[in-house]
């Protein structure tokens, strides 16, 4: 699993950790805006890992499952009759130009 590292001084942090949690919210506007665009039939599937403890432990269900094995959240997965196509991790889920490739990914 990569390891993501931020550093954060105590004046810092909280500002640190607002940029931190803000990962899924600053990715589903731009997920939401470009799936909607696509002239392609597009099904969204929104599973919920729940709060950061639950998440944050390596026995969580969606780490653990031999389908996922998310390491980040949010992850976008292209399946396609069963298998999976394609997918972004958390660092890239917010990149319009990726969600694009990963929609037009035929």
């Amino acid at each position: 699993m990569p390891l993501k590292v931020l550093d954060a001084t105590v004046s810092s942090f909280d500002g640190v950790f607002d940029k931190f949690r803000s990962d899924c919210v600053r990715a589903e506007p731009v997920i939401y805006k470009k799936l909607e665009a696509s002239p392609d039939d597009i099904a969204l599937l929104r599973a919920y890992v729940g709060d950061r403890p639950t998440w944050r432990n390596p026995q969580h269900p969606w780490r653990m499952d031999p389908r996922f094995k998310l390491t980040g959240v949010p992850t976008l997965i292209r399946w396609e009759n069963n298998t999976v196509k394609g997918h972004l991790e958390d660092h890239e889920a917010h990149i319009e130009s990726k969600i694009e490739a990963l929609v037009a990914d035929k």
